[in-house]
């Protein structure tokens, strides 16, 4: 696997998740050997106000992510991944929690620029795992089985056992497992021009 790199745009609102996965992968990435850098932008302070993060893998110049220069935007909210769909550069790709995809026009234009486009509904799959509060971690596990940032799922688990106590711990671990098994379900995970690596569902498997 190659080493970690990319720049990565997390948005969703307060409340998410969206700090926890953003040092979730800082995490994976550091263990890797990985340059990170990491910078975070809070909207309202309660929960519910706009929050993204910002992570550069690698040997990248930083520390913020211009419009329509990230690899990836990873989006715990559906309305928040549309209004930040322009940080996205061509041939970039997107993954969202929604159970509704994005508007027709959004999605002609993505294939216009070659933005992989997929959406999983992590939330749903977080409730079904008995944990609303870990759908970020199950959105992560998604990404994880389809992205060639040099992260495996096996990267995240390894990272996430170190964050939290062993209950959280296990939690978490059974969200990223269910997140890469949803890649490869054409019932759960939806993905326009990319294809979940086989890799990763032995590691969820597991």
């Amino acid at each position: 696997m190659p080493d970690p790199h990319g720049r990565i745009v997390l948005a969703g609102v307060g409340g998410q998740g969206v700090i926890f996965a953003s040092r979730l992968l800082a995490e994976a990435a550091l263990a890797r050997g990985a340059q990170v850098m990491v910078s975070e932008s809070h909207g309202m302070s309660q929960r519910g106000g706009s929050v993204a993060a910002h992570l550069i893998l690698g040997d990248e110049p930083g520390p913020l992510i211009r419009r329509g220069t990230a690899d990836v935007l990873i989006a715990l909210d559906r309305l928040e991944g549309l209004r930040t769909l322009p940080v996205l550069r061509p041939g970039g790709a997107v993954f969202i929690n929604a159970v509704e995809g994005f508007p027709e026009p959004v999605r002609a234009r993505l294939h216009e620029m070659e933005v992989s486009a997929c959406q999983v509904d992590a939330d749903g799959e977080a409730l079904r795992l008995g944990s609303p509060a870990i759908a970020n971690v199950v959105l992560l596990g998604f990404v994880a089985a389809h992205t060639s940032l040099g992260l495996s799922l096996d990267d995240l688990k390894h990272a996430v056992s170190g964050l939290g106590p062993p209950p959280a711990v296990k939690f978490n671990l059974s969200a990223l497992d269910e997140g890469a098994r949803n890649a490869h379900d054409p019932d759960h995970g939806l993905c326009a021009r990319l294809r979940p690596s086989t890799v990763a569902l032995e590691q969820a498997s597991r």
